[in-house]
């Protein structure tokens, strides 16, 4: 399999951490999720210091790291010198620290988990703030620690915030007889499985785990995933060796949505990567984007408004620009009146913000007089295959906040119409689930995507966003409107 790197679990992580702040600032969410390990390698990322903060939480409750008792994760002596995780508090620590909700009080040392939106709250605000030096690992579900487990319905519970989801299998499994003491929720187990209860479990049933969707499940879009199979010291010493664990990471990256696999193991002071790597090609499905840019630009008085200036930078440049440092990795650019002109400038973003891991496509709109319709659906009909929903965004709104865009992408569900609210006022861009891309395809005259939306008002997800700049949904369609612009760009400095 060709497109791949070797590397370790944590140079993986912290290369992540690199690219998200290479896009903007924003605490570093991991959530874990299965069994075999999930709390284990938390308390072990927690100390790494991957950032100057670290915070360990969970969506669904845990033992108190340091509290004793049976329902405590075990810790090594270096954990149990950990200051850190002594740290325990009922909101986000200032310092390294636990976040947890109110202890049970029947079940000592058991605390509750925070509620998702709270945390997805606080990670907003932190970026709202531009604050990029924290890393939150939560525990997202939970295994009764047993090596393997499935999800009941309402489960996991994943932050809509997570950057990286790690799927833990405990490898100690393979070889043992399926019942309970090995898999949590067996039933739930056999029935994704196949498996029937007392036969042996082998790795063709992890790999039907992940192959089903079962473990996708709750993913956000802007997640990469990896599948930790932990407990890889235990395998037979023939079964260790690097040929085999290649063998069976292969098998899993054929699973396109998997972004790396890695092989670790514990001992009582240290972890190691047996074997790790990932792709160097995103195969997951991306969150596309139609950037509008074919309109006559009928009220600006003779004047292209696409090509007006903006302090260094053309409107739709700008536009361009502040679209590809979001997470967006499909572009589809619909041109049409001065279609040359607008193309060059589009290219002047392109050689200043495009990402490898992104791709795009120029097309020409010869029907762009009939209305916005023409260019929606022309633009759709030019998403990559596998996009899974789609922005539709105007050329001449150059405030858009890629964080904005990621806060929409972050509230998406399958066969939704995600509408942001800006002080409670539908606002623009809307993400249009791809079950939507048929009859926006289908588009003619000048309404585009609001037909669409009026058509399926039961699919509306409606979600107030936050950002720093209330320009961000400002159309430039008058000259007053371009003076405006003129004005934010001088006092913000941009």
């Amino acid at each position: 399999m060709h497109g791949l790197e070797v590397l370790s679990f944590e140079d993986y992580l912290a290369s992540l951490i690199l690219k998200r702040d290479a896009y903007y600032p924003s605490p570093f969410v991991l959530s874990a999720v299965g069994g075999g390990g999930k709390t284990t390698t938390l308390l072990h990322l927690f100390a790494d210091h991957f950032r100057e903060r670290s915070i360990l939480t969970t969506t669904t409750s845990m033992g108190a790291p340091k509290a004793g008792g049976s329902l405590s994760p075990p810790l090594s002596e270096a954990l149990k010198n950990n200051a850190g995780l002594s740290n325990i508090n009922t909101s986000p620590p200032l310092e390294s620290g636990v976040w947890f909700s109110n202890r049970y009080l029947d079940i000592p040392g058991k605390h509750k988990g925070v509620d998702r939106n709270a945390i997805d709250h606080w990670v907003r605000e932190e970026r709202k703030e531009q604050r990029r030096d924290s890393l939150l690992l939560c525990e997202a579900d939970g295994a009764k620690r047993k090596p393997l487990k499935a999800y009941a319905s309402h489960e996991p519970v994943i932050p809509e915030t997570t950057d990286l989801t790690a799927i833990v299998f405990g490898l100690s499994a393979l070889g043992k007889p399926f019942d309970e003491s090995i898999v949590h929720r067996s039933n739930i187990f056999s029935e994704v499985t196949g498996k029937a209860q007392g036969e042996m479990i082998d790795f063709s049933d992890i790999e039907q785990l992940i192959g089903s969707g079962h473990f996708l499940k709750g993913i956000p879009l802007t997640s990469k995933v990896a599948v930790i199979l932990n407990q890889a010291d235990i395998l037979d010493p023939k079964d260790q060796a690097d040929e085999n664990l290649e063998r069976w990471a292969h098998r899993l990256l054929a699973f396109r949505s998997i972004d790396a696999v890695f092989f670790t193991a514990y001992s009582k002071e240290s972890r190691k990567t047996l074997y790790g790597v990932r792709r160097t090609t995103d195969f997951s499905p991306p969150v596309s984007a139609v950037i509008m840019a074919a309109g006559l630009s009928k009220r600006m008085e003779g004047k292209n408004k696409l090509l007006l200036p903006l302090m260094d930078m053309s409107v739709v440049s700008r536009t361009m620009a502040q679209s590809l440092r979001s997470d967006i990795r499909d572009f589809v650019v619909v041109t049409g009146h001065e279609a040359k002109a607008v193309q060059s400038e589009i290219g002047k973003a392109l050689e200043e913000e495009m990402r490898f891991d992104q791709q795009l496509s120029v097309v020409y709109n010869r029907d762009y007089q009939e209305g916005q319709g023409t260019s929606v659906a022309l633009g759709t009909r030019y998403l990559a295959p596998e996009s899974a929903a789609c922005f539709f965004i105007p050329g001449d709104q150059p405030f858009i906040e890629p964080l904005t865009l990621r806060e929409i992408i972050e509230h998406w569900e399958p066969e939704t119409i995600v509408i942001p609210l800006l002080g409670g006022r539908r606002a623009s861009p809307v993400l249009f689930d791809r079950m939507f891309y048929d009859d926006l395809s289908k588009l003619t005259g000048d309404l585009g995507g609001r037909q669409v939306i009026m058509k399926h008002e039961s699919h509306i997800k409606e979600v107030e966003v936050s950002g720093n700049n209330p320009f961000q949904n400002f159309d430039l369609d008058t000259p007053d409107d371009y003076e405006k612009a003129l004005r934010e760009m001088s006092e913000k400095g941009h």
